[in-house]
């Protein structure tokens, strides 16, 4: 049996399944600022998608990428999109693990108990951990954006 179509069938559904919903973020995020007293929800729910979701197939596409690589006998260092696309893979998700997930935390941390009565404003942390949130989202996503067009395109260099 050609596992071939199969893998690839699971491959772009688990791409779909799993960079889809992050690529709504930023508009949440908008609408949040315009109404912050919804952000501590923006957060928490974000961080469900992430964890449940997005994670989780991030990482099966790892178990269907390595299975089309065995399954069309792909030499890496012939086909160095591919090589190029893996390690940029790679860098996604340290940035979604090492880098954006413990933010999201902390952001949930500091977003669970209602500011004290005059606080004057969001603390600077608060501020600055949204501001990370935002640049750890616009890379990942310019990352899958390259990635995904080394995978269509498969250039030559």
């Amino acid at each position: 049996m050609d596992w071939v179509p199969w893998l690839l069938y699971a491959h772009i559904l688990g791409a779909i399944a799993a960079f889809g919903p992050g690529f709504a973020f930023p508009f949440l995020g908008a609408a949040a600022g315009r109404e912050p007293q919804h952000g501590g929800f923006l957060i928490r729910a974000s961080h469900t998608i992430v964890t449940r979701l997005i994670l989780p197939i991030a990482l099966l596409q790892i178990v269907t990428g390595v299975g089309l690589i065995l399954a069309e006998s792909i030499d890496l260092l012939v086909a160095r999109w591919l090589l190029v696309a893996l390690v940029l893979y790679g860098l996604t998700l340290y940035i979604a693990i090492g880098l954006n997930l413990p933010n999201i935390r902390r952001l949930i941390e500091m977003t669970s108990t209602p500011p004290p009565p005059g606080a004057g404003g969001p603390p600077p942390e608060l501020v600055q951990r949204l501001a990370n949130g935002r640049r750890y989202g616009l890379a990942m996503t310019g990352l899958i954006v390259i990635i995904v067009g080394l995978m269509v395109v498969k250039p030559t260099f």
